[in-house]
């Protein structure tokens, strides 16, 4: 974990609005970490973020918000993103610069029902009639068929430390990436206009949805002209005009101010003479003591026009701070530094940081800003002329928060399943546990280390369950013990370190060191913190480990050139302990270096290929117009071979590749193919024809546990299992 580092200082005095360019972020200033005075008009490093429970390298809370709550004085987040998304809340103390976990991590399955989902995106309010919180707007884990949106409003009591669902009536049809806020004028709850731009699932765009807590109803209204939604755009309650203030998308370029009226139903757009440069996800937070709405960070788009950016989340990372006067109309840029995002070890561009968790610590007079790649951080303004506030006092920097990994694995084997180890011979079984999770071109492998079935990112893995439309870096994996899906990583296309978003990428399980190997593949966008931005094509994402045990990615130094390009024939070569990719390169997991193996088997990009323990090499079914083969690897040679087996023939090339797995106990590799299940037995070096193949799409691997192939189908939507039996047996 990184430890906590000394305070830093950034900025200058507050000043008058200028220009919308970002100017160079100031260099920062060391101070010691001994008790100090939060100085004013300029954000300075408080804290760092709390260490993750379970003592993992992913930071918790990313993709989570702040509330302040006015009994205990300090500020709450909730859930966020984890390896299996988080249910935890935290409070954060300002003066004494300490993160408290009054209801810690809960990772038992099923989530527990005391408490809103694991996930990210869980807006929260503070209601200061009832004196209770308000969460809305979660997305995260909440079912067996993973992914989910949450559909209900939850509330926490902070004098009992309790949550309870409203089971609330007319709920809209799901809002994750939707922010909340609490009208005190009119005592309900609105909620944002809707970002459905990437979720099949969500409805009601642009709507307006409010809730009544006295009736325990949401009401979807119809505003004439409402402003277009963005990914968690700034929404905050303005009590100086009892308004709701909104930052949205303008229907010919980007980046207007809304108010909505609760009261009369209306929104309006508030005309000023500057506004800052359009964003999404940016922190907000209105300051009660200046009167102000105060607007931090985000993502922009470089141009300001355009928007897809509001819609996936790519474009520059901003750290300019603003401020709104809602009654005059007038937004102001100010010159009070900024956060720093650091750039981490084997990153090739800076790490995307939203700061969207900011709200405004009434107790201290200053806007607390938590992001997990920065730590947390405190502005408090006193505009020019106004009086000197008193002096806020800081602790002392506690010491970091030592978290050591879980001396057992993160993940412990279930018990085996008995249906499948009782499958009949020859018959397609569907399991339970369909899910949403995962796309196409990407293999699915057996992990035998932790018995899942992993997948990792993928084509086509947009709408419902994935954040990066059409790619993603979400890792999920499938127990065949329990029969569910395992959101391991999931819809978190900004970071933290993993392999690039994409599919066709080749990776395989290494027996050996109980890892997986990750290289090559296509990235779609630059979403994932291991591209540069601006990046469009196929990079040299590097080559990455996964250890399953201990729930880790790491990206390795190598020597030599790892893959570039998109092939997704691949295998462990458990003979030499060697990863072969397509045969054309070969990476050494004990030297970590990568070399020429070969020539490569040419338009191979959805052919999956499997290590036959027999033949000792990288097996494949290459579809050819003429024909169709059936090829090995041969290291010794440096070449591809063609085994011309006997027995039935398969179709010739067309209509996508096949894929295949491998059944050491019977010397069987399976294969499907056009629709149709073949298996290749080396002994005879013979095909036999099995029948027609259930709904799967891409993937199909072998369990070596239960001794049985499992296929998944399209988008991971349905699991199959089919124990493969000779005659006779």
């Amino acid at each position: 974990m990184r430890s906590v580092v000394n305070l830093t200082i950034l900025g200058l005095v507050l000043g008058v609005a200028g220009s919308t360019a970002e100017p160079p972020a100031p260099a920062p200033v060391a101070v010691p970490a001994a008790e100090t005075v939060l100085a004013d008009n300029r954000w300075t490093k408080v804290a760092e973020v709390p260490a993750d429970p379970l003592g993992r390298e992913l930071e918790p809370g990313r993709g989570a918000f702040l509330c302040f709550e006015p009994g205990s004085g300090a500020i709450l987040r909730y859930g966020g993103y984890t390896p299996t998304e988080g249910n935890e809340l935290w409070s954060f103390d300002l003066a004494a610069r300490k993160w408290e976990n009054p209801l810690a991590a809960d990772y038992a399955w099923p989530p527990p029902a005391d408490r809103p989902g694991a996930g990210a995106w869980w807006s929260m309010a503070w209601d200061s009639k009832r004196k209770v919180v308000w969460l809305c707007g979660g997305s995260g884990v909440a079912a067996r068929k993973q992914p989910a949106l949450f559909n209900d409003i939850w509330q926490y009591d902070p004098a009992k430390k309790a949550f309870a669902p409203m089971k609330a009536k007319g709920f809209p049809k799901f809002s994750g990436g939707c922010r909340i806020v609490y009208d005190s004028k009119n005592d309900v709850v609105v909620r944002a206009p809707a970002y459905d731009g990437e979720w099949d699932a969500m409805c009601n765009r642009d709507a307006t949805w409010v809730y009544d807590p006295n009736k325990n109803a949401w009401e979807g209204r119809k505003t004439p002209n409402p402003p277009k939604n963005a990914l968690a755009a700034a929404f905050v309650f303005d009590p100086t005009v009892g308004k709701s203030v909104y930052l949205a998308q303008g229907k010919d370029h980007l980046g207007d101010t809304w108010t909505y009226d609760a009261a009369a139903n209306a929104w309006a757009k508030l005309e000023t003479k500057e506004r800052p440069p359009a964003r999404v996800v940016a922190g907000a937070a209105y300051d009660a003591a200046n009167k102000l709405v105060v607007v931090c960070g985000g993502v922009g788009h470089p141009g300001g026009s355009a928007y897809g950016y509001l819609f996936r989340g790519g474009g520059v990372q901003l750290t300019d701070t603003w401020t709104l006067d809602t009654a005059k109309a007038e937004w102001r840029k100010l010159d009070v530094g900024a956060p720093v995002v650091p750039k981490l070890n084997g990153e090739r561009g800076p790490r995307f940081e939203h700061f969207c968790a900011m709200d405004y610590d009434a107790k201290n007079g200053a806007v607390v800003l938590s992001a997990s790649t920065v730590g947390v951080w405190a502005l408090r303004l006193r505009p020019e002329g106004a009086k000197e506030l008193p002096a806020l006092k800081l602790a002392a920097l506690p010491a970091p928060m030592k978290v050591e990994p879980p001396k057992e694995p993160v993940f412990k084997m279930a018990p085996p399943n008995k249906k499948l180890l009782e499958l009949p011979a020859n018959t397609w079984t569907q399991l339970e546990g369909g899910s949403a999770i995962g796309g196409g071109e990407v293999p699915l492998i057996y992990d035998e280390a932790t018995g899942y079935c992993l997948k990792f990112g993928g084509c086509n893995n947009g709408g419902a369950g994935s954040f990066a439309s059409g790619y993603g870096n979400d890792l999920s994996a499938y127990d065949p013990a329990t029969e569910r899906w395992i959101a391991l990583r999931w819809v978190d296309p900004c970071g933290p370190p993993r392999p690039a978003n994409g599919c066709t990428r080749a990776y395989c399980h290494d027996p050996v060191r109980k890892v997986n190997w990750f290289a090559g593949g296509t990235a779609g966008n630059h979403l994932a913190s291991s591209l540069p931005a601006g990046f469009a094509g196929a990079p040299d994402s590097g080559t990455w480990c996964y250890d399953g045990l201990k729930d880790r990615f790491e990206l390795v130094p190598v020597s030599g050139k790892s893959p570039s390009w998109d092939r997704v024939v691949c295998c462990y070569d458990r003979d030499k302990n060697l990863f072969v990719f397509n045969a054309a390169q070969v990476f050494d997991p004990a030297a970590r270096t990568w070399s020429q193996g070969g020539e490569g088997l040419p338009v191979m990009h959805y052919t999956y290929g499997c290590y036959v323990n027999s033949l000792k090499g990288l097996f494949a079914v290459h579809p050819k117009p003429a024909g169709t083969e059936t090829v090995v690897y041969d290291a010794a040679a440096k070449a591809w071979r063609n085994l011309k087996p006997g027995g039935d023939t398969l179709p010739p090339g067309g209509g996508g590749g096949p894929f295949t797995a491998y059944d050491p106990g019977n010397d069987v590799a399976l294969c499907i193919y056009m629709k149709q299940v073949y298996a290749y037995d080396v002994k005879a070096n013979a095909w036999k024809t099995l029948g027609k193949a259930p709904d799967v799409g891409e993937e199909m691997t072998f369990d070596t546990r239960h001794k049985v192939f499992l296929a998944t189908g399209a988008m991971g939507k349905q699991v199959w299992a089919f124990r493969y039996g000779k005659a006779g047996n």
